[in-house]
C-alpha cells in the first residue's frame, strides 16, 4: 500500500487538517530538505484526493539568527551580521527583500518545480501581528513548567532565573546572545551577553522591553509548539534528529499540552534524502542544492524518487553513479505501464498516478526509454520521432512527442554531468589504439565494410545495419566479432549503439576519413 495513503488511517473525515512543514533559510536548502516538503506535500495531496478538508502551509522561520556563516558567502560582509535574525540581515544579492526571503524564495521555487505549492507564512509575521503573543505570555507565566518538561524529558536543568525568550537587543541588533531573566507579566528584563555564544559577541546592552509584537522570539522548542497552536497546526513531521531521545519534537509535544493546553499535530518521523550517502549541510557547503537538484530530473520523475520510498526509510541518490538516473526512469516507466493497464489497483499504479502533478489528466502515453534516448540523442543521423514511432507502432500524439523531447533534454545532461564514459559513443578523431587488438578475422571483415560504403549508399542506418548482418554472415565471422569491429574502429570501446546508425554518423560526417580509417587498419 502506498504510504501517504496508509497514514489516512489516522485521521477522522469529519475534522479539518493542516498539513505544515517549517524551515530556517540559513543558506542555500540542500537537496535533502526535499524530503521534508515532498512528505508533507504528497500526504496532503492523498488527503485531499481522498475527500478531507485539508490545507497545506509552509512557514519560514526567518527570525532565527545566523548561528553559522556559510563557506560561499563573504566572511568580510557577512560575519558582523552573525547572532542577528535572518529576516534582517542584507540580500546577497541585493534584491530580496532580505537574508532569509533570498534563499527561502530559491527553495520555494525549487518545491514549487516539483509540484507542490503550500500557502507560505514567516514567522516574522506571525510575531509581528501579535499572533504569538498569547503563547510568548503563556510560555513566560508558566516558566516553571517548562523547565520540568525540559527536565523530565531531556534531562535538562534549567537554572533560575531563566526564561525560554530572546530580545532582540535595540542597540546592535542580535537576538542569539540576548538572555531574558525576569519577567513581571508585562516587561522582560534582558542583556545581551557578550560570551553567551561561541559563534558570536554580544555588545552588552542591558534593559527592559515588553516581548510582543516582534520585539524578540521564543527559543525554539517552544517557539515550534507556539506555531503549531497559532496555526492550528495538525499534521507536521519531522527528521529523525528531531525525533532522538529527548530531543526537540518531544519537549515541543509537551510544551504545547501543558503549557498552551492544546494538543500536539499527528506527528511522524521522516528519514533524510541521502546524496551519495551523506546528509548534507546547507551552512558547511558540501550540499547538493535544492535548486540545482531539480533540474536533474523531470518534476514527475523527482517527485516518483519521493513516492516510491515509504518516508520512514531513506532516499540514497546518487547521480554520480551512472546507472541511478536510467533505473530510476526504468522503475517510472513500469509503474506507469501497470498503471496504464490497471490503474491505480496495484502499489506500482497508485505511485504513478501519485507522481502525476496534474491528476486529472493522465491518459495511455507511449513512453520513450530513457536509456535509448540517451544513445539516439549521440546519433545526429537518427530521427527520434521516426525512431519511436516505429517502436511504438504508429505515429506518436502530441503529448508523446512534448515527452519525448522532455527526455532528450535530460538525456544530453545526464550524458554530460553523470554518464560513464562507457555509455558515451563519441567519433573518435583519430584512429583509436585499440585497433591493435582486432583479429585477422576481424581485419578482413573491415575491409569488406570499406568496401560496401565505398559502393553504395544507404538512406538509413536500419538498411546499413541489416547490410552489416548480411556481410558478417557471408564471411563466415561471428556477428559479435564483426561488430566489435565496427566499435573499436570508430569509437575505441568493443560496444556501442547500434553498429549500423554509428556507421552512418561517421558516413555523414566525413564519408572519405571514416573508409580511409577502416583500410588503414587492415
Amino acid at each position: 500500500m502506498y504510504w501517504a495513503d496508509k497514514l489516512l488511517e489516522n485521521f477522522d473525515k469529519s475534522n479539518n487538517y493542516r498539513v505544515d512543514d517549517m524551515k530556517t533559510p540559513s543558506g542555500h536548502a540542500h537537496a535533502g530538505s526535499l524530503r521534508a516538503i515532498a512528505t508533507h506535500g504528497l500526504i496532503y495531496e492523498a488527503l485531499k484526493d481522498a475527500g478531507y478538508n485539508v490545507d497545506f502551509t509552509y512557514v519560514i522561520n526567518d527570525m532565527d539568527p545566523m548561528d553559522g556563516l556559510p563557506v560561499y558567502l563573504d566572511k568580510t560582509v557577512y560575519e558582523q551580521h552573525m547572532g542577528k535574525p535572518l529576516n534582517s540581515i542584507p540580500s546577497p544579492d541585493g534584491k530580496a527583500e532580505n537574508f532569509a526571503m533570498f534563499y527561502a524564495n530559491e527553495y520555494i521555487s525549487a518545491f514549487n518545480t516539483l509540484g507542490f505549492k503550500p500557502e507560505i507564512h514567516k514567522s516574522s509575521d506571525l510575531y509581528k501581528q501579535g499572533q504569538i503573543d498569547k503563547y510568548i505570555r503563556m510560555a513566560l507565566d508558566e516558566v516553571e513548567v517548562i523547565r520540568n518538561i525540559y527536565k523530565k524529558v531531556a534531562g535538562q536543568t534549567k537554572p533560575e532565573g531563566w526564561y525560554p525568550f530572546q530580545v532582540i537587543c535595540p542597540q546592535c541588533g542580535k537576538v542569539g546572545t540576548s538572555l531574558v531573566t525576569d519577567w513581571d507579566g508585562e516587561l522582560v528584563t534582558y542583556s545581551c551577553e557578550e560570551n553567551l555564544v561561541e559563534w558570536t559577541k554580544g555588545c552588552g546592552h542591558k534593559g527592559r522591553i515588553s516581548p510582543f509584537g516582534g520585539t524578540g522570539k521564543l527559543m525554539w522548542k517552544v517557539d515550534w509548539p507556539a506555531h503549531w497552536a497559532a496555526m492550528n497546526i495538525s499534521i507536521e513531521g519531522a527528521g529523525k534528529d528531531h525525533f532522538s531521545k529527548g530531543g526537540s519534537r518531544y519537549i515541543a509535544a509537551e510544551v504545547i499540552k501543558d503549557v498552551f493546553k492544546t494538543d500536539p499535530p499527528f506527528g511522524f518521523l521522516h528519514e533524510f534524502l541521502l546524496i551519495g550517502g551523506a546528509k548534507m549541510s546547507s551552512s558547511k557547503g558540501n550540499a547538493t542544492s535544492a535548486a540545482e537538484f531539480v533540474k536533474i530530473l523531470p518534476p514527475q520523475i523527482g517527485r516518483f524518487l519521493h513516492v516510491r520510498t515509504p518516508y520512514q526509510r531513506a532516499i540514497n541518490f546518487d547521480p554520480n553513479i551512472s546507472n541511478t538516473i536510467p533505473d530510476l526512469f526504468d522503475e517510472y516507466d513500469r509503474c506507469a505501464k501497470v498503471f496504464f493497464e490497471t490503474g491505480t489497483e496495484t502499489d506500482q499504479g497508485r505511485y504513478f498516478q501519485a507522481a502525476q502533478i496534474n491528476k486529472d489528466k493522465i491518459e495511455p502515453t507511449f513512453l520513450p526509454r530513457f536509456r535509448t534516448v540517451a544513445t539516439l540523442v549521440q546519433m545526429p543521423s537518427v530521427n527520434l520521432r521516426d525512431y519511436f514511432s516505429n517502436e511504438k507502432g504508429s505515429s506518436l500524439s502530441a503529448l508523446e512527442i512534448e515527452l519525448l523531447e522532455e527526455r532528450v533534454v535530460y538525456a544530453k545532461l545526464w550524458l554530460e554531468r553523470f554518464a560513464a564514459d562507457t555509455e558515451k559513443f563519441n567519433l573518435a578523431e583519430e584512429t583509436p589504439i585499440q585497433v591493435n587488438v582486432l583479429s585477422e578475422s576481424q581485419l578482413g571483415f573491415l575491409g569488406l565494410l570499406a568496401d560496401m560504403l565505398s559502393t553504395k549508399d544507404f538512406a538509413e542506418g536500419e538498411e546499413l545495419q541489416q547490410a552489416i548482418f548480411e556481410l558478417a554472415k557471408s564471411t563466415g565471422i561471428q556477428t559479435k566479432e564483426a561488430f566489435a569491429a565496427i566499435y573499436i574502429s570508430l569509437i575505441g570501446k568493443n560496444h556501442g549503439p547500434k553498429a549500423g546508425w554509428l556507421l552512418k554518423d561517421a558516413v555523414a560526417k566525413d564519408k572519405e576519413k571514416y573508409i580511409s580509417r577502416l583500410r588503414s587498419i587492415i
